[in-house]
């Protein structure tokens, strides 16, 4: 295959040139290699020893010696609360610089090769991450992340507005089918103070996916719910995000037990009163950390538990979504 380099213009969602790795893909452990068993599916972001620094206080480092996401794979990013779950979703979302990086990459779909994420960030290619994000991204938040001067229908069809070449004739078809999967159709003209923290969470789910992004972030989308409707917003997550990379955070560890989760970890470690704190980003499971897990097939949605269609009384049959 050989060295794939240059210069590649015309990135999704546009924004200009992005400059192409330089990298040898026959290498054993070039961006296109898996990690081991299973882990056959295709690239998608690649980190490594890549630093992030706080100021204040006491002082924050964290660091990130190696990371990989393929596609079609969910990943859990679990710790405490303030270990820095927040901190490495938004470098992985190309919203917060990083101090250091030895590499940063990213796979866009239908995109001319891996992006230098790294380079962009030190040639101030802040454009150029926001057509990525548009393109590639959706991100839940913890507590939905609505504006407020818009309905929940403008603020759910928002991405797709602003995606370069998404079909516009589509959105609307899109809006009503997550709507109704998510229970949440007759909430559409209403704004997000007129809604319960649920209501706003199932809205941030369909927002994150009414452009068919190819990878979702979520940011504890549980946290501030209470046990039943946490339990029906995750189960909905899972359904819809089926076929995409996810990557959800929280510091409910049996939450992501199972569901052929690969789980990270965020260890704190705390020296003396004046040393700042070190964090590190480090394998969890399954299987010891640093290894890949086997992988038998696409994940699977369900929990062993009733489906929040049962609970709610419908909207979760039928097909993945967009396909």
């Amino acid at each position: 295959m050989g060295k794939k380099t240059g210069e590649a213009a015309g990135a999704p969602g546009g924004g200009g040139e992005f400059k192409e790795l330089s990298v040898d893909l026959d290498k054993p452990g070039g961006p296109d290699a898996g990690e081991g068993p299973g882990r056959g599916g295709r690239p998608l972001l690649r980190f490594s020893d890549v630093v992030k620094t706080r100021p204040g206080g006491q002082g924050y480092r964290l660091s990130v010696d190696s990371f990989r996401a393929f596609r079609g794979e969910r990943l859990a990013l679990i710790g405490e609360s303030g270990s820095g779950k927040s901190t490495f979703l938004d470098m992985v979302a190309m919203i917060l610089k990083p101090d250091l990086a030895a590499e940063m990459a990213f796979l866009p779909s239908g995109g001319p090769g891996w992006l230098d994420l790294w380079a962009l960030w030190r040639g101030g290619g802040n454009g150029k991450f926001e057509a990525l994000r548009r393109s590639e991204l959706g991100y839940v938040m913890q507590t939905g992340g609505l504006l407020p001067f818009l309905t929940a229908a403008d603020n759910i069809v928002l991405p797709a507005r602003l995606k370069r070449g998404f079909p516009k004739s589509e959105i609307k078809d899109r809006l009503m089918f997550l709507a109704g999967r998510l229970g949440i159709t007759h909430l559409l003209g209403k704004s997000p103070a007129r809604i319960s923290v649920g209501e706003r969470q199932r809205c941030a789910v369909a927002r994150a996916l009414i452009h068919d992004p190819v990878m979702v972030l979520a940011d504890e989308p549980t946290a501030s719910l209470d046990p039943p409707t946490a339990d029906r917003i995750f189960e909905l997550l899972l359904e819809l995000c089926e076929g995409r990379t996810l990557l959800v955070s929280t510091h409910e560890r049996w939450r992501v037990a199972g569901d052929n989760f690969l789980v990270w970890e965020i260890v704190c470690e705390k020296g003396g009163e004046s040393d700042p704190i070190e964090a590190a980003l480090v394998r969890a499971g399954p299987g010891p950390p640093g290894t890949a897990p086997p992988r038998t097939g696409p994940p699977t949605a369900g929990r062993g538990r009733p489906t929040a269609a049962a609970e709610d009384g419908g909207g979760l049959t039928g097909p993945t979504l967009f396909g």
